[in-house]
Formats: C-alpha cells, structure tokens, sequence
C-alpha cells in the first residue's frame, strides 16, 4: 500500500494543512492522505470528509511530554508502516502541490530515499553537528536536504530509528530550544539530523542509502522571503520550461498575523497558488488579499502568472545582494520559525 502523510495539529496553522489537501484533490488521483492526530477535532474532521474525501486521519500513539513538533515525522512515518504501508511519502503542511507526485515517485526502486533539496546551497559537512554525535564524514550529496517531502519504504526503518535516537538527547533539545539569534550551530532541526545519517557514518552507522534530490527552484520551490525563489527559476517555470512539483513556504507563515510579514505575503508565490482554494478552505483569509500599493502593484506586475509574483522584489533584492556581497536568505527584519512543543490537547 503506498500513502501521503502529513501532521499539523497547531490551530492557527491548519489552514496550511487543508491547502496541502485540496491541491492534493486537485492534481492527484487515486491516493489516500494519511493525516496524523492526537486527540480527535470534531471540527477539522468534518472539513477532511466535506472537502477531502481521500484524506484519512491516523491517530498517533502517545508522546512524551516534552516532545517537538518535528519528533512526529518521524513517529507517524514508522507508524505508518506497522499499519501496512510500504511506500509513504511525507508532506509538510505548509507546502501545496502544483502537479501530480505520481510521476515523481513511480520511478523509484524500494532502497531509493527521495527528499528535497534545501535551496541551492553547495553541500558542506556540518562539524559542530558531527563532533557532537562522534561521526566522521562519509560521502557528500549534490546538495543540502529539506524534509518538507520525503519518501521512504520500510527498508529506511533504520534511518528513522536512528533519526529519533538522536533526536532523544540532550545536544537535539538544546538546539532546538536555542532563540536563531543566539544559536552558534547551523541548526535546522531534524533535517540536520537526517542529512547527518545520511553523508556521516560510525562504528554501527553505514550511510549507505541511496538518495535522490528534488531540486530546489525546479523541483520544490523552497521560498523564504523574496530572493530565495531565483530569477532563473521564476522565469523558467513561469513560461512552462521547468514544471515543479511543489512550493514549500519557509520562515514566517503567511497566516501569522505579525504586521513584518505584510510585504512577504504581497509578493509571495506560495500566497498566489494559495489564492486558488480561497473558496474551498471554509474559513476567512484575508492575509490572501494585496492590502498595500506595492503587494498590488507586485500582484498586477505578474500578468496572472503565479511564478511571477514578486519577480520585481526578487530583482531588486538580488541586485542588493550582489552590490553588497552578502546574500541573506530571509527577507529584512524576518528570521525563520523557532521550534514548537507538541500540543497534546
């Protein structure tokens, strides 16, 4: 049995969850979405059986207090397989597809990873991390990885055993509780933890897994801020020469209210393909709506074209990029979202 995935039981950012759903309804056939649950939402499971049919919710088994958000992947993942699946494939709740996966997936084998890749950054070992856990370098990868899709078999059991192992010690929580602006690490929660099964090995860990990246920019557009989604790749998929799979929105969430993220969400390409299920979601979304000159001006400069909104903001923060040499990965005054604890109730 093969299934999608997802998990997002934080109130203010279901509405990512349903338009992971509906873009799934919309461009897949013939799936079912596992979607994972502590305690039972009378009120979101009504919205899956109206809205979409082939979602099914999967009560996970019991976590610890104390446990975070990103413990749940890797949990509803195993889960999944002593249910009876054999191939799942995970989906972050904030990110909408934009075709069918099937394609994507059909031309893996059984031993094949596939997960996306982080931006476009060059892969580099991350040894403050690999000091940390006792590894050593290993192989590289054609890039760094982003968990936001990932899909394994159950001959990646290991991994993911090995995944929470690591996550259950005292280097992951205090990390993961560090505020961004005090960290000393380049930290990005599991997916440290992932990249770092992947290219580093142990006395009684092999890296041997074979891995496939989706691309970033062509592949899964990874956007945070407004440079971080390239002119190239704007260009190429909005003209149809690059068809992506997906958008990943990073950092800050559109939906959050914080008056900072206004100019984000006016140029954002997650924001515009969003747009398409506003009638669909059954809940009001006003961050959706162009509230100042520059969001409509950004808006009307697209043509209708969703991959070209933002594509004058994007040049021009990549020019300041370029004259000032430093290329920040976030748009000014945003950091991207600290962790979370689960919420159990």
């Amino acid at each position: 049995m093969k299934c999608y995935c997802t998990f997002e039981n934080r109130p203010e950012s279901q509405i990512g969850l349903k338009l992971l759903a509906l873009s799934l309804e919309r461009h897949c056939r013939d799936f079912t979405l596992c979607v994972g649950v502590l305690t039972d939402d009378p009120g979101f499971s009504g919205w899956l059986r109206r809205r979409a049919p082939h979602a099914v919710p999967v009560t996970l088994p019991p976590f610890r207090a104390g446990s975070t958000i990103w413990e749940v992947k890797p949990a509803l993942l195993l889960h999944l397989f002593s249910l009876g699946y054999t191939e799942v494939t995970w989906l972050d709740a904030d990110l909408i597809v934009l075709r069918d996966l099937a394609p994507l997936l059909e031309q893996l084998d059984m031993e094949t990873l596939l997960i996306a890749q982080e931006f476009d950054y060059s892969f580099a070992y991350n040894m403050p991390v690999i000091e940390a856990y006792g590894m050593e370098p290993f192989r590289e990868l054609g890039g760094c990885v982003n968990t936001c899709l990932m899909r394994v078999t159950p001959r990646h059991e290991p991994l993911l055993r090995k995944l929470l192992a690591f996550m259950d010690t005292p280097f992951f929580r205090e990390q993961t509780g560090t505020p961004s602006l005090q960290q000393t690490v380049n930290w990005h929660h599991e997916q440290t933890i992932i990249e770092l099964l992947l290219t580093t090995g142990s006395a009684d860990w092999t890296p041997d897994t074979p891995v496939h990246l989706v691309p970033a920019g062509s592949g899964v557009i990874q956007e945070m801020g407004v440079t971080r989604y390239s002119l190239t790749d704007r260009l190429r998929n909005g003209l149809g020469l690059n068809s992506p799979w997906a958008v990943h929105c990073l950092g800050p969430k559109p939906w959050n209210p914080d008056p900072r993220a206004r100019s984000v969400r006016a140029a954002s390409v997650f924001c515009a393909f969003a747009a398409l299920y506003r009638d669909e979601v059954d809940e009001p979304v006003p961050w959706l709506s162009a509230t100042t000159w520059s969001g409509r001006v950004a808006r009307l400069a697209s043509l209708g074209q969703p991959h070209w909104v933002g594509i004058g903001p994007c040049a021009l923060g990549r020019l300041r990029q370029i004259i000032t040499g430093h290329r920040d990965p976030t748009a000014p005054g945003l950091k991207p979202n600290q962790g979370a604890i689960l919420r159990t109730s």
